[in-house]
């Protein structure tokens, strides 16, 4: 590895990516139920659900990609505050 440096900073925008997809699927799963299987269990993750809204956002721009960038700096919501 020539450049240690350069790995940790991309290692830390993918971290940061993350992070904000959840945070984005974490938003939109307090108002919308995500859908469920047979067993109760959510057909796709919290994490996936903010990549689809982030994706659909950066790509047609808007209004919508201002939301999800006022996300960023906006605290979790309750439910995911603690894990118990």
């Amino acid at each position: 590895m020539t450049a240690p440096e350069r790995i940790s900073r991309l290692f830390r925008l993918l971290c940061i990516a993350l992070a904000w997809m959840t945070r984005i699927g974490a938003q939109r799963t307090e108002t919308h139920a995500p859908r469920q299987d047979k067993r109760g269990r959510a057909v796709v993750s919290v994490t996936r659900i903010g990549w689809q809204i982030l994706r659909q956002a950066a790509r047609w721009g808007g209004e919508v990609f201002c939301d999800c960038l006022q996300l960023l700096g906006m605290g979790w919501p309750q439910s995911l505050d603690s894990f118990e």
